[in-house]
């Protein structure tokens, strides 16, 4: 069994994307979770190289909004992966702006926006979605048992001004959307009878 050029070349570059993207995962969750930091040296090099690495090879995506259209080329999969980043890190951007305007006080940072444009980047708008919503959704356990637990600290102030990392919620969600995004996509549309 011999395998061509172009598959072999397409094998190690869907195996190189999906390490490169674990370890940018990996390690932003652990600088969120320690410091609540997302350095730029890290979020914007994985935006461009998530929408280069989609013009090499996109089909491990998991979007879905790709499915939509019928157009392959190169071109098409860098203005695909720039949109779908734009619009990822605007979500975030969107939400920081209602709450500072409802709390005139920042609420999200511009990590988490900067995250999302790399989780669009690689994953795809689809994928970018579940993530946020993965992460959300693990925030907010996390939040409520932060809530059961320290009972006793409810009336101090400091309580009520507590931090959470998004990024690292987000950070988990990418990794669970990057392994296993088109089942989980799959499943949804299926029974929202899409």
């Amino acid at each position: 069994m011999s395998f061509s050029p172009l598959f072999v070349f397409r094998f190690l570059a869907t195996i190189a994307s999906g390490l490169i993207l674990t370890w940018l995962l990996v390690a932003l969750a652990a600088l969120d979770a320690e410091h609540f930091w997302l350095p730029n040296c890290l979020t914007w090099p994985g935006v461009f190289l998530g929408i280069l690495l989609n013009v090499v090879d996109g089909d491990w995506q998991v979007d879905h909004f790709r499915r939509l259209f019928t157009n392959d080329s190169p071109l098409f999969s860098l203005a695909f992966s720039a949109f779908a980043a734009a619009i990822a890190g605007s979500i975030v951007l969107l939400i920081r702006w209602t709450y500072w305007l409802i709390r005139r006080r920042e609420g999200i940072g511009m990590g988490d926006a900067k995250l999302m444009a790399m989780l669009g980047a690689w994953l795809g708008l689809s994928g970018a979605l579940l993530s946020f919503a993965i992460g959300v959704i693990m925030g907010a356990i996390f939040s409520l048992g932060l809530l059961a637990v320290s009972g006793s600290r409810r009336g101090s102030e400091t309580w009520l001004a507590a931090r959470l990392p998004l990024g690292t919620f987000l950070c988990i969600g990418g990794i669970i959307s990057a392994l296993w995004g088109r089942p989980i996509v799959a499943t949804y549309l299926h029974w929202a009878g899409l």
